[in-house]
């Protein structure tokens, strides 16, 4: 409901991009052990570490690296913005506007990718790398007033 209400307020009223949002949160904050593409704090932080795998990737794994970035860095932006600064300015990492930029555009890729699995809806993916933005900053609200991940 958290994330469902900050995009209502931000005009996003596609309830099904709210609920997509919201599962992967829960999905990666609370992983599954040893998941590297499910754990947020433990798994990929580096956008060289998606590219250099996406781009051996064939057919339907590729697709579904494509949702893994963009999941996993739509989460570290909305979630983490402040670790991305920090590391952007002491250790000269890229800036939240480039880590946002990949996870839209790895949606983008995703719902591009003719081998998607016939159940899954490209169609949503294509929705959120459109809204990206709005629905980082979304996120960045909820994380601000709702949720405590410590320093």
């Amino acid at each position: 409901m958290l994330v469902r209400h900050a995009f209502l307020q931000a005009d996003l009223s596609d309830a099904n991009l709210a609920d997509y949002v919201s599962k992967v949160m829960t999905q990666r904050i609370c992983p599954s052990a040893g998941d590297p593409l499910q754990d947020i704090a433990g798994g990929f932080t580096h956008a060289s570490d998606f590219i250099a795998i996406i781009s051996t990737a064939k057919e339907r794994m590729r697709f579904h690296l494509q949702v893994a970035a963009g999941n996993q860095f739509l989460l570290l932006t909305g979630l983490y913005p402040d670790f991305l600064t920090r590391r952007s300015e002491q250790r000269g990492a890229p800036d939240l506007a480039f880590y946002e930029s990949f996870a839209q555009q790895a949606y983008r890729d995703a719902a591009n990718n003719r081998q998607a699995p016939g159940k899954t809806s490209r169609r949503l993916f294509g929705a959120l790398a459109e809204a990206m933005p709005a629905a980082r900053r979304s996120l960045n609200r909820v994380a601000d007033e709702f949720v405590f991940l410590g320093d």
